[in-house]
């Protein structure tokens, strides 16, 4: 990754980039260039403090048409997004559920999962942490974990702790200001999702000519603004030990209709309740039983006669 001359501001003229007329011509690469080089320089800038933690992974989107853009450039888009090794092992999990067609005509790895960034568009820029609502698995983990009563109104409580003047798009055209987001604005978010393509973001909108864009300003603010949303990072992206893919029935037990569950290692749980199943790990390797429960967690519960057994899934195959 190579890096531009230090950050030297955003002015209103930096947006005209962006222009429709743009988007399809490689004539104005070099103007996007510049932006690029721009964002790069503030990316290094920021790294260590948003991505050391949490072995996130960075980058700036390209600056010139090709297949993977559909061949526009309507956008520059600083990310920080999980890392390689991450993406990896949840690869067959999105395989399974996004055509690959639509993967090749939209193939940046920011428009597939969850990221913390800034991004350069026409009437402005926006910060924060930002998913689109196609990308499919960390929404549908967002949305299944707010069907629990507490664990949506935590995430209230984390979208009205951030930053001073951040606000939450739930919707197209649907800005709703921080400190009055509540659990009915989920429910809104779950209806926007089902029934358009947008993107979902909790962050700040910034104007051209805004003051934060500034050389002397962006940079700290972009910061400070990132660093204070990763508990919502935590909250919202997939992972092995927040996995709400599948939906719980009040009884607790991972309601299998809809949803896969994924495990560690990013496969899929092929089998469900009644299932059975083979151990291949621990003390009964060689056992087959029946799969009694399996919780929202990849864990499955098998009968083993009269002994059930609590294994991770990756201990268990089809009989």
């Amino acid at each position: 990754m190579s890096f531009g001359e230090p950050f030297r501001g955003l002015d209103a003229s930096a947006f005209e980039a962006f222009e429709p007329r743009k988007w399809s011509s490689n004539m104005f690469n070099m103007e996007r260039m510049r932006l690029r080089e721009q964002l790069l320089s503030v990316g290094q800038g920021i790294e260590g403090a948003v991505a050391r933690d949490r072995h996130l992974r960075w980058d700036v989107t390209p600056h010139s048409p090709s297949v993977f853009n559909a061949k526009k450039v309507s956008e520059l888009v600083l990310y920080f997004t999980r890392s390689e090794e991450h993406q990896k092992a949840i690869a067959p999990l999105l395989d399974a559920r996004i055509a690959l067609p639509d993967q090749i005509s939209d193939a940046g790895e920011h428009h597939r999962h969850l990221h913390l960034g800034v991004r350069l568009f026409h009437e402005g820029a926006e910060a924060g942490l930002m998913c689109h609502s196609t990308a499919w698995l960390d929404v549908m983990n967002l949305l299944n974990r707010c069907r629990q009563p507490a664990e949506a109104l935590e995430f209230v409580r984390l979208v009205r702790s951030m930053p001073a003047g951040s606000s939450a798009r739930v919707g197209p055209g649907l800005e709703v200001p921080a400190p009055q987001f509540d659990v009915e604005h989920l429910k809104r978010l779950e209806e926007a999702v089902l029934n358009e393509s947008f993107l979902i973001r909790f962050g700040r909108a910034l104007t051209p000519g805004d003051p934060v864009l500034a050389a002397s300003v962006f940079a700290p603010t972009l910061r400070d603004l990132l660093t204070g949303l990763l508990p919502l990072w935590d909250f919202m992206a997939w992972r092995p030990a927040s996995n709400f893919l599948v939906a719980a029935m009040p009884n607790g037990v991972a309601n299998l209709k809809d949803a896969p569950i994924i495990t560690h290692d990013g496969s899929i749980i092929d089998f469900g309740v009644g299932a059975k199943v083979r151990l291949v790990d621990g003390v009964f390797a060689g056992r087959t039983g029946v799969v009694s429960e399996i919780d929202a967690r990849g864990h499955v519960r098998v009968l083993l006669g009269k002994v059930a057994v609590r294994l991770d899934a990756r201990q268990v195959r089809p009989a």
